[in-house]
């Protein structure tokens, strides 16, 4: 049934690419072979949280992914400088709930496993499925391989990634991200997700073509975004795409694929 879905997600997009999405979430992940895998202490790679306002007037934490050679620091001046508002100091902790919420959720515990971080407080919920399900819905140019990325986040158990065109809507019962490109500026970052605290959305994802990237660094960009979707935070090995400000690794890391059953425990399918 599984992979039923999967080739109903990718509709055309090709031979090679059909092939690929056949992979089961249960594989294990492959470990890039020519990323260097040097740590890093979180201090090196503090997040850039922005809060602000959806157009239902709820509460959005963004986190901003600096480009290259730019710092956290650079990266929050240039932000005010640009008018952004709600801008967070480094260190500062993002709300992780509605400020009209009587009674606030209860915090979730901030999972680690090696090198990798959960995005704390986010987090899917199952549904009536096993596993969340999240389509990515990507209206972006072929320049940014959304879909080579969202392939290789179902490698990961415990919650279950697929690809849909952003033409598309958004399948019941599931959970959805949109995905978007284009000529944001330059404005220090190459690209940002977007999540509504205590809901379960809505979720977004921007990539800034305003900069020159490879299509190494477009993959890579992609990569990291989408770890951000799935309510991780940024690891601190340069052997994972979500390592941050640098932007070597195509994929996951193991210790990504393995703090995501953490996050999301219960028996997949």
């Amino acid at each position: 049934m599984r992979l039923a879905k999967r080739f109903a997600a990718i509709g055309a997009i090709g031979v090679l690419t059909a092939v690929a999405l056949t992979t089961s979430s249960n594989a294990q992940p492959v470990e890039p072979a020519a990323a260097p895998a040097a740590a890093a202490t979180d201090s090196d790679h503090d997040t850039v949280y922005v809060t602000g306002k959806d157009r239902a007037g709820n509460m959005t934490v963004t986190i901003y992914d600096p480009a290259k050679g730019v710092t956290p620091d650079q990266l929050r001046e240039k932000l005010r400088s640009n008018g952004v508002t709600g801008v967070l100091n480094k260190g500062q902790t993002p709300p992780s709930s509605q400020p009209n919420t009587s009674t606030p959720p209860k915090a979730l515990a901030c999972l680690t496993e090696g090198t990798a971080r959960q995005w704390c407080d986010h987090q899917w919920n199952y549904g009536s499925y096993k596993d969340p399900q999240v389509y990515f819905l990507d209206s972006t140019t072929s320049a940014w391989p959304v879909v080579a990325s969202v392939t290789e986040w179902n490698r990961a158990t415990g919650i279950d990634s697929f690809w849909k065109s952003g033409s598309s809507a958004c399948p019941s019962g599931v959970h959805c991200v949109t995905v978007a490109n284009g000529a944001y500026g330059s404005t220090g970052w190459l690209g940002l997700t977007t999540w509504t605290p205590s809901t379960q959305g809505p979720v977004s994802v921007q990539l800034n073509d305003s900069y020159t990237l490879t299509a190494a660094e477009h993959r890579t960009v992609a990569c990291h975004e989408l770890g951000h979707a799935l309510a991780l935070n940024h690891n601190t090995s340069t052997s994972s795409c979500l390592y941050s400000g640098t932007y070597i690794s195509l994929v996951p890391n193991a210790d990504d694929y393995k703090l995501l059953p953490l996050i999301y425990p219960l028996a997949g399918t």
